[in-house]
């Protein structure tokens, strides 16, 4: 209670007389919580308008430094420092506009006894609107403290005490950095499906014992091929398995979308490159689009901090990286990278032969005793096919397609590139021998798969062509034993494993 709110009236007079004038006194006296208060009128008030048409410079001194905005030419602008190439010139005009043009929330206080309180005492930022041909005097803003539960920061003309309440939308350009200017984007042209050819991918990164390398494969018929499905490219590094067309999607196409969360440094030094481990990338993936190399070259992680210590966590949040074109140190976000943490099996195309049962002439079946069969396939259709075994006698259509279906069932789970040794013994194979057309475009002679077991863990080693590839459950070889004892002898063929 103020103290002479303590004084005893001695008669309702002086009570009305007094209390009208403690009312008076209250209202008008300073707030000293005012710069902090959300409260504010709707009335607006103009500090300065002028056409950004006339705008030559804009200059921006904060934490982060200084830095000018140039006038290049008409409606266009630039940083000394960004290439144009790699500069953001949308939000060159944008911030222009707002610069040359600006309107408050309200006028807050006249010659304030106290700038202190707002924060213009020492300015947080300060910046500098200079005009073509001397058409206007150059306007200078100082620029105070955030008024959270507006909005909006305060501030004022150098020229002048005037205290202004403006919208952080409308101001925020003033305590930002020249790298806010900087593309995030667009470091490719978009993918043209018609004209653009990724003929090669290769990623190399210190944590794999090889380079990952895909290759496009020619595109042919389906049918040509002798397959039911058609599949893009090749992991030539790993004995040539198929790449997944699903899956590798990201890896393949990524540069092309490829954008960053923010700019670090413009033409980095060679110990800046060394700081952010870009001497020495962690990871780089190349690809040769149209016959030329492009590359994304990756350094160390961005580590998320703790709110409260500040220390740094285990949690990735982005990558340093430099894009082949832009001499920028960005941060891409981990999605945006996939090379940093892709594996050979994430892209292994799972279903890794499976020739059309109508376009192969024979097939021959071995099982671990070295007894083999051949089948010969007759007809292009269910209805028409026959299926003669050893030339001997007619199998059940309906078994034999089932024990096709479950050749075709196998599922490469896992790449596996080492040479067998003694220790995996001979399963079985099965050997097709595809069908030839008169004009010879159909065929390209045999393919065969081979089952080994491997008792270290379990599984089953699958060679095609004589390369040794993939592996699956051993249970696939197993059952591929009993179907084919099936087939011969009236069994039940089990087309799952």
């Amino acid at each position: 209670m103020k103290k002479n709110t303590k004084i005893l009236l001695a008669s309702a007079a002086g009570i009305v007389v007094l209390g009208s004038a403690t009312l008076v006194l209250v209202l008008t006296a300073p707030q000293p919580e005012a710069a902090d208060s959300g409260d504010t009128s709707d009335s607006t008030a103009e500090l300065f308008s002028y056409d950004a048409d006339d705008v030559s410079k804009l200059t921006i001194t904060n934490d982060n430094g200084e830095f000018s905005i140039n006038r290049l030419g008409v409606e266009k602008w630039g940083i000394d420092n960004i290439p144009e190439e790699n500069a953001n010139s949308t939000s060159y005009s944008s911030v222009m506009e707002n610069a040359a043009d600006l309107t408050a929330k309200q006028m807050v206080e006249e010659n304030p006894d106290d700038l202190e309180k707002y924060g213009l005492a020492d300015p947080s930022a300060k910046f500098t609107v200079d005009f073509k041909d001397g058409k206007h005097d150059s306007v200078t803003c100082l620029v105070g403290n955030k008024n959270e539960g507006a909005s909006g920061w305060y501030i004022k003309l150098a020229d002048s005490d005037t205290v202004y309440l403006v919208n952080e939308s409308e101001i925020s350009f003033a305590n930002g950095s020249y790298l806010d200017y900087v593309s995030l984007s667009g470091f490719l042209d978009e993918y043209d499906v018609n004209e653009d050819v990724i003929s090669r991918l290769r990623i190399s990164r210190k944590d794999l014992d090889q380079d990952i390398v895909l290759d496009k494969l020619p595109e042919v018929d389906a049918e040509v091929e002798n397959t039911n499905v058609y599949v893009g490219y090749e992991i030539s590094s790993h004995n040539n398995v198929l790449a997944d067309d699903e899956a590798d999607t990201g890896i393949l196409y990524g540069m092309f979308e490829l954008a960053a969360q923010s700019a670090v440094v413009v033409s980095p030094t060679d110990e800046q490159l060394k700081e952010y481990g870009l001497d020495d990338p962690f990871c780089t993936a190349s690809m040769v689009l149209n016959d030329e190399v492009v590359k994304v070259e990756i350094g160390n992680a961005v580590y998320a901090e703790d709110e409260e210590t500040g220390a740094k966590t285990d949690q990735i949040i982005g990558y340093y990286g430099i894009m082949q074109g832009a001499d920028i140190i960005f941060v891409f976000a981990p999605d945006e990278v996939p090379w940093v943490t892709i594996e050979v099996d994430d892209i292994l195309y799972k279903q890794f032969l499976t020739p059309y049962i109508y376009n192969v002439d024979t097939v021959t079946f071995t099982n671990d005793k070295n007894e083999s069969h051949t089948v010969k396939i007759e007809g292009d259709d269910s209805d028409t096919a026959t299926f003669d075994l050893d030339g001997e006698r007619m199998l059940n259509g309906a078994s034999f397609r089932s024990f096709y279906r479950y050749l075709l069932s196998c599922y490469a789970e896992d790449i596996y590139i080492d040479e067998l040794t003694d220790d995996n013994k001979f399963i079985g194979s099965f050997e097709y021998v595809y069908r030839s057309k008169e004009d010879g475009t159909m065929g390209n002679g045999v393919d065969k798969v081979e089952l080994y077991s491997s008792e270290e863990d379990l599984t089953c080693i699958i060679v095609v062509n004589g390369e040794v590839r993939y592996k699956v459950r051993r249970v696939y070889g197993v059952r591929y034993l009993t179907n084919f004892d099936a087939l011969l002898n009236g069994g039940n063929v089990q087309e799952d494993y």
